[in-house]
Formats: structure tokens, C-alpha cells, sequence
């Protein structure tokens, strides 16, 4: 036995103190929560903005590039942080991308015109971006297999409290304050990151063997070396694997793009596809203004505030069943879930069109029943569950393009809901908005249905061998 009590030596086997990992990851957590309130930072200042007239009469395609900006950031940080995670590692990258959310809140804080607002936004989505993406890279690469899973999944809890800040703060204090307070979340994982250390793996790529044991050592809390030999082996083996320039194992022409992995990208695409059409970003960042346009006489902020609570304890009730019940069931239960809330909002909206603008009788509480009941559903499955089938899904051949591909496909659909709903809302009516939406999710459960696969307790190899043989 070592020293340590909750480190543990059983039959010679050393067995690691998770603490080290934990403490990693929420340093490198910081910037999802600074993600959350990116994403929800609309709809609290949008509509303070316009009472204020703080940056000039609005127009509607004015307040529609404030909002989706921050997803054409992210989109075009994919080249730049592919590019920069390997040249200055994982650790200093999420530094870089600090600053740049720092300097994107600043100036949307200066409140100067509608263009600096929108560079602001642009600035903060481009380090959302590189954040997102590196942080799911530094995390698979130092968490041990047992709680992979758990550590990612922080990531996504922190979202969610971003987003709830956002939902409690924003009913209290002007869009000014509540932009300001934002500037201290990424200060704060700039410096907290200087307490962690880098990817071992990214260390043992550039030959830096020493550190790299080093970083394996405080990330395991072993006394020797010894301790964790056999992982660090394991390691210098992946780093001397020959890779290609986009650092995927080289293969020759198109030879990796076979009929299954071929078949696995093409469900990770449907996934990503079933999320966004599913109109999510729609819902948060204009969750007051759908309460606003419901008019049941409830306090919007308020509403969003109950959302923002149930966000987050959605998040948990996932930890618990993703490794329990399974990715498809959640997936099914989450799309069956999210087309009768969106059918079920419509119907109000239509409802109340037809009642001459008024909201019917004794329907006051659905909107805020069927937003609950989608975001519940969303968090269940379509939220969480592509990016984890993801990483399980595409093998590691197409991983590096497959990857890249899904998740900027993602972005380009957030785009599209986020900057025209306002515009589909004037075009169709908000009732037809959500039937629509409400439609896509329906497709959705007929694709899950189908030509999803279950992968809990599968191997990467057996999922491959499985469902996606050559």
C-alpha cells in the first residue's frame, strides 16, 4: 500500500486517484460554462437592448446576426484550432482561445454600435468553437477509460449552468452588467489552466518523453515511476504509429472510405441533423421571446429561469441513465419526446391565432409545460448522445475527417435556425414554425428507429466489426 488513502495498490496493480483528473477537468470546464452563457446571452440582452435603444432602433436582421454569429465563429475556428492544437498543444490552446473570448466580451461590452457587437459575438462563437473541440481532445486524452465518460459529461454540465447564469442574472441586471460579468469565466480558465498539465500524449507526439511522464504521474497521483509504465508504453506506442498530415493513420487514396465507415459517417451526419432541425437553438437563445409572443400573463423571465433549472437537471438525469439504459432508447424516448412538445406548442400557437389573439382558456401553463418537456427530452438524447456515438461511431481511419465533417455540418445548421427562426416566424407564423420543427424530429425518431445502433458496453473494435463490416 502507498502512503495515500485513496490510492491503492490491489495483486501488484496500481490503481490511480481519480482526484488529479477531476481537478483537470474542471479547470479545462471553465470555458463550457463561458459556451452556455455565449449561447443564452441573447435572450435576456436582445430584448434589454431594444427597450434601451442602447445600440439604435434594431432591426429584425440586426438582431438576427447578433445571435448567429457566435455559430459562423465556430464554424471557421475549425481549420485554425486543428491547426493550433498540435503546434502549441492542447493546454496553451485553450489559453489562446481565453483571451479571444476575453477580448470578444470586451467589446460587446462597450455597447458602441451594432457592427462591434457583432464582431464581439463573431470572436466569443470562434473561441467557443476551438474550445469545444479541444477540450473533447484533452479530455479523451488524459481521463482513464473507467470515468471517460463521467469527465466528459462535466463539460456538458457546466453548459448547462452557463446557460441557467445567463437565464437568473439576466432577469435582475441590464444587458451592460450582465455582459461584463461574462469577462471574468475565461480570465478565470486562463489561470486556472496553469495548474494542470499538458496531454501526455501531445508531449510523447513532440518526443518530450520526460514531461510526458511527468504529466502521467500527476494525472495518475503515482509515487514512481513504475506505477504507471505500462500506460506510458502503451502511449509511446500510439505516438510512433506514422501519421498523415491531418493526423489521421496514413491510408492510401480513398481506401479508408469503405462501405462501413462509409455507413457509420453517414448515421453520426444523421444525428447531427436530427439535433439541429430539431430548432434547440431556436428555443434558447429566443426562450423569452417565445414566452413574450405566448402571452399567458406569466413573467418571461421567470419562465426562462425554470427552463434554465431544468437544462441542468435533465443534464443529470443523462449521467445517470446513458451507461444504464443505452444511447438508442435515449435517443427514441428524446426524439418521440421532442416532437410532441414542439406538435403540442404549435397547436397553442395556432390556438390562440384562432381565438383573435388571445391566449385559449385554461392553456396559460402549456407553453411553459412544452418547452420544459422538450428541453427535458432534448438533454435526454439528441442533446448528449450524438457527440458521445460520435467518438464510438466513426473509426479511427475517418475519425479526424469524420469529425470534422459532422461537427461543422452542426454548426452550419445552427446558423441556419438561429439567424432566419425570426425571419421563418414573419414568413410562416410562429404555430407553423413548430409544426415544422416538430416534423423534423418526427423524421428523426423513424431515422433512430431504424439505422441507429446501440453501442453501450461495446468495444470501438466490436461496434465496428458489428454494425459496419468492410
Amino acid at each position: 500500500m502507498t502512503g495515500k488513502v485513496s490510492t491503492m495498490e490491489i495483486g501488484g496493480d496500481f490503481v490511480s486517484n481519480p482526484i488529479p483528473q477531476i481537478l483537470a477537468t474542471l479547470a479545462v470546464a471553465t470555458s463550457s460554462f463561458s459556451l452556455g452563457a455565449i449561447i443564452a446571452w441573447t435572450s435576456p440582452s436582445i430584448p434589454d437592448l431594444e427597450r434601451t435603444g442602447s445600440l439604435g432602433i434594431l432591426t429584425l436582421e440586426d438582431k438576427s446576426w447578433i445571435a448567429s454569429l457566435v455559430t459562423i465563429g465556430a464554424l471557421l475556428c475549425g481549420p485554425f484550432s486543428g491547426y493550433i492544437i498540435e503546434k502549441c498543444g492542447r493546454r496553451s490552446s485553450l489559453q489562446i482561445f481565453a483571451i479571444i473570448m476575453t477580448i470578444g466580451w470586451c467589446l460587446m461590452s462597450t455597447g458602441l454600435n451594432v457592427l462591434v457587437m457583432c464582431v464581439g459575438r463573431f470572436l466569443t462563437g470562434f473561441a467557443m468553437g476551438g474550445n469545444i473541440h479541444i477540450t473533447m481532445v484533452y479530455l479523451s486524452e488524459i481521463s482513464e477509460e473507467k470515468i471517460r465518460g463521467i469527465l466528459m459529461s462535466l463539460t456538458y454540465i457546466e453548459c448547462a449552468l452557463g446557460i441557467l447564469y445567463i437565464y437568473v442574472l439576466g432577469s435582475f441586471v441590464s444587458w451592460f452588467t450582465l455582459t461584463v460579468t461574462n469577462i471574468v469565466f475565461p480570465v478565470i480558465s486562463f489561470c486556472s489552466l496553469f495548474f494542470i498539465p499538458e496531454s501526455p500524449l501531445h508531449l510523447m507526439n513532440k518526443g518530450r518523453k520526460k514531461e510526458a511522464g511527468d504529466a502521467l504521474m500527476w494525472l495518475r497521483r503515482a509515487d514512481s515511476f513504475e506505477q504507471i509504465e505500462s500506460e506510458f508504453r502503451k502511449l509511446l506506442e500510439i505516438s510512433l504509429q506514422p501519421t498523415s498530415k491531418n493526423g489521421d493513420v496514413i491510408q492510401e487514396n480513398f481506401s479508408a472510405f469503405t462501405r462501413g465507415n462509409l455507413g457509420a459517417l453517414a448515421i453520426v451526419v444523421g444525428l447531427m441533423l436530427c439535433q439541429q432541425l430539431s430548432g434547440v437553438n431556436a428555443v434558447v437563445f429566443y426562450s423569452l421571446f417565445i414566452f413574450d409572443t405566448a402571452g399567458t400573463g406569466l413573467d418571461p423571465n421567470m419562465c426562462s429561469i425554470i427552463v434554465g433549472v431544468v437544462i441542468l437537471v435533465s443534464v443529470f438525469i443523462n449521467l445517470m441513465l446513458i451507461d444504464r439504459v443505452g444511447r438508442r432508447v435515449l435517443l427514441i424516448v428524446s426524439q418521440l419526446g421532442m416532437t410532441l412538445s414542439l406538435v403540442s406548442l404549435g397547436t397553442f400557437f395556432y390556438l390562440k391565432k384562432e381565438n383573435g389573439g388571445e391566449t385559449p382558456p385554461g392553456l396559460s401553463l402549456l407553453p411553459l409545460f412544452c418547452l420544459i418537456s422538450f428541453m427535458v427530452t432534448y438533454n435526454f438524447g439528441a442533446g448528449p448522445v450524438p457527440w458521445i456515438m460520435m467518438g464510438e461511431l466513426l473509426p479511427i481511419q475517418i475519425k479526424r475527417f469524420g469529425c470534422a465533417f459532422a461537427t461543422s455540418l452542426n454548426w452550419v445548421l445552427a446558423f441556419i435556425v438561429t439567424k432566419y427562426f425570426e425571419n421563418l416566424v414573419v414568413l410562416l407564423d410562429i404555430h407553423m414554425c413548430y409544426f415544422l420543427f416538430g416534423g423534423f424530429c418526427f423524421i428523426g425518431l423513424i431515422f433512430c428507429i431504424m439505422w441507429v445502433p446501440e453501442t453501450r458496453g461495446k468495444s470501438l473494435e466490436a461496434i465496428q466489426m458489428l454494425y459496419f463490416p468492410k
